[in-house]
This record gives C-alpha cells, sequence and structure tokens, in this order.
C-alpha cells in the first residue's frame, strides 16, 4: 500500500498540542495497528508544513517545527488544519492569502482538506465550502457566520463530511481533531486500524453531536433596547421559572408584539428562550450537585418530571441522567466518596 501523504498546516495562530497529536497519532498508527503478517509497510507520511521552514511559538507559546514551507509542496493527499486563537476569538480575512492559495491548489490536485476547531475558518476563506456545511467550536460561531454567511453552519454536529467526493472533513471544538483522525484513518486504513489506535490512545470515538457540550450563549448586540431589558433582567433577578406573561409585562407589549420582536432579536421565541434558560441551569445543578433529577425539575420551574426530561433530551441530545454521567465533576482523587 501506497502510504498516504498527510500535511499538517501549522500557523502563528496555530495551537500545539492539536498539530502535535495529529502527527503522533498518524505516526503511531503503524505500530499500533501492524497488518497481522507482519507487513512493513507505512500507512501515512506526515509532515507539518506552513508559511516558512524552521521553529516558531505556538499560539500558547510552546514551539512548533514546520518540516516544510508550503512553497516547497506540490501535491499532497490530505491538508489539515487544526485549531487556532486569535484576538478576541474574531477571525480576520486576508492575513493568510498565500496560504489560502496553497489550499486551493491543493484540492484543485486531488487533497482532501480537513478541519478541526477554528480551522473551519481558514478552510472558508478558500471559498471551496461555499453552499456546503460545515462545523467548529461554537465560540467562534459570531464571527464565523458574520465573514462566511454562504456556508451553512452547524456548531451541533461533530463530524461533517461533504464535497462532491467527500473531500471536506470537518471536526467541532478543541479536541473533536481526535474524531477527525480516527475518521480519516478509517477511511484510508480501514476500520480495524481506526478502533486499534483508538482504543490504544484512549480516544472516545463514539460521540456523534456537540449538542451537549454547548452553553447556551443568546445574542445581546441585536439593537432592541426593549427585548435587551428582558434579557438583562432574566441574567439578573429574574426567576428561573418566570413564565411569558411576565416578560410582556415587563416589557410594557402585547403578547404577539412581543413574541414577534423576541424572535426577531435573538432567533429563539420566548417559550423556547426560557426552556432553553432552565436546561442551562439544571446542567449546572447536574454538573455540581448530587440532588436528584426530581428536584432539579422543581428547581429550574418545571412541575412534571416527564416534560422536563423531555426538553432537556431535546436541546441537549442526552437524558438529565446520562447527561450527568457524562459530565458530573468527579470527586476529589484519593477522597472516598461520600
Amino acid at each position: 500500500m501506497t502510504p498516504r501523504h498527510v500535511s499538517l498546516l501549522a500557523l502563528p495562530e496555530s495551537t500545539g498540542t492539536p498539530v502535535h497529536g495529529l502527527y503522533e497519532t498518524l505516526i503511531l498508527v503503524d505500530a499500533v495497528a501492524a497488518s497481522p503478517d507482519g507487513g512493513a509497510s507505512r500507512l501515512f507520511d506526515v509532515e507539518i508544513v506552513g508559511p516558512e521552514r524552521g521553529v516558531f511559538p505556538s499560539a500558547c507559546g510552546l514551539p512548533l517545527e514546520v518540516h516544510r514551507s508550503i512553497r516547497e509542496v506540490d501535491q499532497t493527499d490530505a491538508v489539515i488544519m487544526a485549531s487556532m486563537l486569535f484576538e478576541r476569538q474574531e477571525w480576520t480575512p486576508g492575513r493568510h492569502d498565500e496560504t489560502v492559495a496553497w489550499l486551493r491548489r491543493m484540492h484543485a490536485g486531488g487533497a482532501d482538506l480537513c478541519s478541526a476547531c477554528a480551522g473551519a475558518l481558514l478552510l472558508a476563506e478558500t471559498g471551496l465550502i461555499d453552499g456546503l456545511t460545515t462545523t467548529t467550536h461554537w465560540a467562534f460561531a459570531p464571527t464565523f457566520r458574520r465573514n462566511f454567511p454562504a456556508i451553512d453552519l452547524r456548531v451541533d454536529e461533530l463530524l461533517i463530511v461533504a464535497g462532491a467526493r467527500g473531500e471536506f472533513v470537518m471536526s467541532g471544538a478543541a479536541s473533536s481533531w481526535q474524531d477527525l483522525v480516527l475518521h480519516l484513518i478509517s477511511r484510508h486504513a480501514g476500520p480495524t486500524a481506526a478502533q486499534a489506535i483508538g482504543k490504544f490512545l484512549l480516544y472516545h470515538w463514539d460521540t456523534r453531536t456537540q449538542t451537549p457540550f454547548v452553553p447556551f450563549d443568546p445574542p445581546t448586540d441585536h439593537g432592541d433596547a426593549v427585548v435587551r431589558e428582558v434579557q438583562h433582567w432574566l441574567e439578573g433577578d429574574g426567576e428561573i421559572g418566570v413564565r411569558v406573561d411576565e416578560l410582556c409585562r415587563r416589557s410594557g407589549l402585547s403578547r404577539p408584539t412581543f413574541n414577534r420582536r423576541f424572535k426577531r432579536a435573538t432567533g429563539h421565541t420566548p417559550v423556547a428562550y426560557l426552556q432553553r434558560l432552565r436546561v442551562e441551569e439544571a446542567k449546572r445543578l447536574l454538573e455540581r450537585t448530587d440532588a436528584p433529577v426530581e428536584d432539579v425539575c422543581t428547581r429550574v420551574g418545571y412541575d412534571e418530571a416527564a416534560a422536563f426530561r423531555r426538553v432537556f433530551k431535546r436541546i441537549t441530545g442526552l437524558t438529565p441522567a446520562a447527561y450527568r454521567r457524562k459530565f458530573q465533576l468527579p470527586a476529589h482523587p484519593g477522597r472516598p466518596p461520600s
């Protein structure tokens, strides 16, 4: 089998852990997922590429070493753009024109273009995924939507494959690069190899959505002062179990007018907005307390546990009990459980 050439893109905004993690995972596949007959053929040729050769500090200060400049790479099988950090989580177009042009050339030559976390912003700048669907870290959703309105961004999705030949592979937040690399290994070396490396490195290859991780972060810069005042009250003195009638009273608007303006400003109906606030508080209680689910239900304003469970699962993708198992803060190491 001819090794598949993978170029890991490193820029000044790149964070070191994903780049190093992707590199080591793809290198380790050969040792961990060796063929039963003892064949020695390599599965992946991996290198770190960037605008210039050499060592430079990553966004968090750890050194990254670029093996070859993108000017030296005329062809590759896959490019991976991993996590990046930038000031105020705001993307500035045009900072990497040479890299964007190189990505377009690699794609024209048949390369897959893959992104993890904020790497989707650089991929989006190529224009190659206009009209398609992608995902990224939810923290970068506002700047993504402002800069790339022609792309359907779905931050609830963990992994998206798009393009005529499935050549765009995009994963969501932070450590989702692990899901991305397991997908690529499965695709090009087989699911057995992906399973072997996943088990060896303890990568959890069983999450299909980012929904349970995504916090509710409603817009407040919409320009409607009346709606913003209601939101401010809910954030401060408002009761979690408040009803829509109380919000209308505080706004001084009729219910039809309030509903219309609230939905236009926030993207949510008042009922849906309150449901999300209650679920956020329920998530906090499930993570940080041992309160029974029925008590959590009451504390966030629901009279019926069944209704609460339905709303919670619809919004998070998990039942309250499953959410607690996944996210509850562990006991302090060495301290016996109470």
